[in-house]
Parts: C-alpha cells; structure tokens; sequence
C-alpha cells in the first residue's frame, strides 16, 4: 500500500493509498486502480499504458498495441514517466506511452462525452504531468454545465525519439511516430473508453500550439480518411498549415551530425545505422545532446501530400470545429531589430526554413506596409512604438504572426465552413495580470484560461475577478461545445457568460473575442488582402 502525505492538485502527485474505496474499471487489458479526489471530487486513472514500451527495436518505430494483460490489478494513481525531452524538469524515460483518463464523480449512470487533450510544444516538449495541463479545473467547468464530460490526455514521443527521418525509417513506415503515438492514443479511446462511462461516439479532439498543428495533420491524414477516431475539435493557435514540414533529404546532415555523435554508421541508407541508433542505451542517446528540430514529414502514408495541397484537394475529414489564435501571435514568432525594409526583406527570405519567394516577399511587404495602427488589431499598443525592438519590429510582428497562426485559422474556418461543417471562431485578446508592453497578448498566454488554472494571487485578489470570470466562461463554452458541438450549448440551464457565440459563416465571418473586460464579437476581416495571399502561397511556403 502506498499512502501520500499530501495531495495539492492533480498535476503534483504523490504516490497515492490503493484501497477498497478507491475506483476500478477493467478495461481491455485487465483490471486498473486510480485514485478519487475528495478535493475535485473526481476519479484519476493515470499512467495507463496504451502501447509497448519503445525500447530496444521498437525505439523510433511505429507504435505497437499492447498484446498482453496486466499481471493482477494495475496501479493508475500516479503519472508514468514524461517522454525523453531537454530543457525540462520532467521523469523522462523511453517507456512513457500512457494515458490519463480524468472523470467527474456523481455522473455513475450517465454516458458522458470525451475531450481529449493533446499537448503541444513544437513537438520537441510536453508532458502530461505538466501542472499547466492539470485537467481537473476543465471538468470541473463541465459539471457547471447540461454538459459533464470525461478528460483524457496522452504522452507522444518527441524531437528525435518521434520524428528521426531516414530513409531506412521511411521505408520501415515508421516516420511520423509522434504523431502514430497520438492515433493509437485514440484508438485506445475508442476501446476502453465506455468503461469509464465515456462515449467513443462523442469524442472532441483539443489541442494548443504543436497539439492544435497535430489534430490539424489528423484531419488531412490518409487523404482525409475518417476512422471516426473522434468526431470534433478545439484547436487553439494552430492547425493543418504553418508549420515547415520538410523533406527528407533535408535531414541528412542532422542525421549525420546525430550517428556522428554517438558513433554509430553515417550511411544513411544503411540498415545498420538505424540498428545501431536503437542498441544504444537511452542514456547514451539522451546525453548526445542533439537538438535538431525534427518536423513531421509527407512520408505517403500518413500524410500523403502537404496538408495545404490536400486542404485544396477536399481531401479532410469533416467534423465541427472550434478554432482560435491570440490577438499578438507575432510577438512569439516576429525577427526584432528590423529597422528599414530591406531588413524586412532579408528577414522573411531567410525566416523559419519558409520557401518564400522575391516576388512573394515585396507582395506581403506592399500588402504589410509599415502603418501598425492601419489595420488593427495588429497589438493592443499598435499606436505605440518601440525603437528598442526596430522601427518595423510591428510590421514583423504582424507578417509573422499571420503567417504561422493567424492566416491558417482564417483558412480552415472558410474551408470548413464551405463543406457545411459547424465552425466557431475566436481571438484570445487578454492580456496575463503580469504581462508587460509591447507583448500584450502572446502566443500560449491562453492556456491558463482554458485550463482553468487562474489562481493565487490572481484569483483571490479583486482586481482580478474578471480573469476568473472569463476563464470559467471558456471552460462552460468549452463543455458546451464538447457536449453539442455549440459554444452557447442547447437547452442549457447555465449561461458561459459570454454574449451568443455566433456560428462562422462566409457572408458574415466573425469571431468571438475573448477579453476579460469585455468580450464581443468583431468581424473577422482585419488584415483582409494580406492574410487571403499568404493563404494564396500555402504551398509555396511549406514545400
């Protein structure tokens, strides 16, 4: 028996007691014991496994299913270990294939829906164990609702232990497994879920940044073949564009510098190079310290074209949709110290391994002019300027934040809304109680709104009530839009606090702006001409 001295939320575990009170579900693989949280008053099942451990030859292979049943009752009251990553202060292993299943006590007799959580973190970090990513705050929002929902949340591999590309990986199949991670994640969903008292056939999809980019390459995946893995989404500051996805002969030299290294064989094509990557031990891989980005790649298979071309080809799986970017994405993705246009210029020739062309450049240079305040909201300080950052650092700004996030929200929610699916469209246009000028409304600064995580001085403070406020309102628009794929719900009992979330629609695009003073609802036109060209050139920037 394993008792704790102290349990402060669900991301801060301690080894949990296993006794008679606590939950127990069978599920496909055996019997598993989680743990009940008087405090939350919900069940966590932690730490499942949903593959076989990525060790030995199954490193940097596709995943595998679990082919075997657990040895008596498994423990699920902790999280499993964080996948490998640098820069964290995670548990990391090679064995972190797990799942997290989070659900509201009191719904026994119910078969409530599923939101499923896939983080992100440019595919290069993450965890579940992330007490940013605490899923409890979210459920508890729920139940504030006529839509109580079950939570999930997945591990995937990351950086080089997800996405190594060769060509002997290629050819084995198993490029893209990060992303192969998360779809075995779902099927698990959709096998063990019911057991729960989850719904397979009511599963939402959601995800932020690299995990909204992720959902966005699932929904294009397998010439947008639907497997009904999950049947809506939330995606936040990402989707199926705006991210580089490479070639592969383009990680030629990463894998060289890698085998270099670690000294293993630098023919690339040679079999016995992969052999030798996966007989190393995870130390000695970990400690080679080697932090290529390592992007998903049009292996073929999984992705059978770039995610623009098959966008444009309708070849993407259909499902309503809830999509958003924060007001100042740019602030994360901009160059600063741009002084002239021709610094411009030579910024975007050279920016994020994009294939912009000359003529393409002084297109978004003509349609971007150097005017902040022109077409707002390019900040919420867009008549200030900044010289310490450039005399055209706002330019920048906005270039680079319509060409990683911005344009591709506006894109998706027109090409979804044209195939007759249900889209609801936000921007995130509140600043955090600490944040400073002129970075009013970052990249990710959403997050801790989603996840109802606003709390210590924050939350108790006066001042600060309307942070709380609007996050409790996303959380209810959520469980909402969990529940019947509608924001404002149907036939609730219980207002989000919000006014009507209305539906998108190519007449009359608008978006819901979410602001702690005051949300409303604005047309979504800014930036007009120069956000429908980058979306003219998709596949001219990725390929």
């Amino acid at each position: 028996m394993r008792c704790p001295l102290s349990i402060l939320s669900l991301a801060v575990f301690l080894p949990a007691c296993i006794s008679a009170s606590s939950p127990v579900v069978t599920i496909k693989n055996g019997t598993l014991q989680g743990r009940h949280s008087p405090e939350w008053n919900q069940d966590f099942f932690l730490g499942i496994p949903y593959a076989q451990p990525p060790l030995g030859d199954l490193r940097f292979r596709w995943p595998q299913s679990i082919n075997t049943s657990f040895e008596g009752v498994f423990d699920a009251s902790h999280f499993g270990y964080s996948c490998y990553q640098y820069g964290s202060n995670f548990n990391l292993s090679e064995d972190c294939l797990t799942i997290n299943v989070v659900r509201p006590s009191g719904h026994e007799h119910e078969i409530l829906p599923v939101l499923v959580w896939i983080y992100g973190g440019g595919l290069t970090l993450g965890s579940t164990a992330d007490q940013q990513y605490n899923l409890s705050g979210i459920v508890q929002a729920s139940t504030q609702t006529d839509n109580p929902f079950i939570a999930v949340s997945m591990n995937y591999r990351l950086g080089v232990w997800g996405f190594l590309n060769t060509p002997v990986v290629h050819a084995e199949g198993s490029s893209n497994a990060g992303l192969l991670d998360q779809r075995l994640g779902l099927r698990w969903v959709q096998e063990n879920i019911h057991s729960f008292g989850g719904d397979s056939k009511r599963v939402t999809v959601w995800g932020e940044s690299a995990g909204a980019q992720s959902i966005g390459l699932h929904l294009t995946s397998y010439d947008g073949r639907n497997d009904n893995l999950f049947q809506a989404a939330i995606l936040e500051s990402g989707g199926p564009e705006g991210a580089s996805l490479n070639t592969l002969p383009f990680y030629s030299a990463a894998t060289d510098n890698l085998t270099r290294t670690v000294g293993c064989p630098r023919t690339w094509t040679s079999p016995s190079q992969l052999a030798c990557l996966r007989n190393l031990s995870s130390e000695a891989l970990f400690a080679s310290n080697y932090t290529v980005v390592w992007n998903p790649i049009v292996d073929g298979d999984f992705l059978t074209d770039y995610p623009s071309s098959l966008l444009a080809q309708n070849k993407f799986i259909r499902i309503p949709l809830l999509t958003g970017a924060n007001t100042d994405e740019g602030v994360s993705f901009s160059v600063q110290n741009l002084n002239t246009t021709l610094d411009v210029y030579n910024s975007l020739f050279y920016w994020r391994n994009y294939a912009l062309s000359p003529s393409s450049i002084r297109k978004l240079l003509q349609l971007y002019p150097n005017e902040p305040a022109v077409e707002p909201p390019y900040s919420n300080h867009a008549n200030v300027t900044y010289p310490q950052y450039g005399q055209q650092w706002r330019r920048s700004a906005a270039i680079g934040g319509d060409l990683v996030m911005i344009a591709q929200r506006r894109r998706t929610a027109e090409l979804y809304t044209k195939a007759g699916q249900k889209v609801f469209s936000y921007r995130f246009d509140t600043p955090l109680y600490n944040a400073t000028v002129p970075g009013s409304v970052k990249h990710f600064d959403n997050v801790m709104f989603s996840f109802q995580n606003i709390s210590g001085a924050m939350g108790l403070l006066p001042q600060y009530q309307h942070y709380r406020t609007l996050s409790t309102s996303i959380g209810k628009s959520y469980a909402n839009f969990v529940g019947t794929h509608n924001p404002n719900g149907v036939n609730t009992t219980s207002g989000t606090g919000l006014a009507h979330w209305p539906q998108y629609s190519i007449e009359n695009p608008t978006n819901m702006v979410l602001n702690a003073t005051a949300s409303f609802v604005e047309k979504d036109t800014f930036r007009k001409e120069g956000i429908s060209f980058i979306n003219s050139i998709w596949r001219e920037l990725l390929a």
